[in-house]
């Protein structure tokens, strides 16, 4: 875990708010996922390892842009297509763009397909995420203000 700094507690107050209505995949969804794309990066096909971390389970759409954290809205992703290169970018566009032979990026984009078939759908209402942002806001004001007070009595 990372140190708690300000900021990492601020993102870790959002991310728990969001968590309550919106569960991220649990462990034996997460294996679900492994298991499906064959411990491959859905995007550039890297094989991964599970042991060295250097997969992720990645939104297909962007948790900041309103995409759910279900099962259906997640694929394995190596650290580079997930952290470096897609970032908010809609997946298609990006599996389009990662892999210009048109048979790897047609064979790759059914995979993805066939995955989001095999699941339910969950999508957050834009009033419902906007109100759990607003509420992480409200939480984040009072929680910076505690902090100022803390760093002055530090240097009384």
């Amino acid at each position: 875990m990372p140190a708690p700094t300000p900021g990492y507690v601020r993102n870790m107050i959002r991310r728990s708010l969001r968590e309550i209505c919106d569960p991220s995949p649990k462990k034996k969804d997460e294996q679900q996922i492994w298991d499906y794309f064959d411990s491959e990066c859905a995007y550039c096909g890297k094989k991964l390892n599970k042991a060295s971390k250097d997969g992720h389970i990645d939104h297909l759409a962007s948790s900041a842009l309103g995409g759910s954290n279900c099962i259906s809205n997640r694929v394995l992703s190596c650290a580079n297509c997930n952290e470096k290169e897609k970032l908010d970018m809609p997946w298609a566009k990006f599996l389009t763009q990662k892999n210009p032979d048109k048979f790897v990026s047609s064979r790759r984009k059914n995979k993805i397909l066939k995955w989001l078939s095999m699941h339910q759908t969950k999508i957050i209402r834009k009033d419902v995420l906007a109100k759990i942002l607003s509420l992480g806001d409200e939480v984040v004001a009072v929680y910076d203000e505690k902090v100022k007070l803390t760093r002055q009595l530090r240097n009384l």
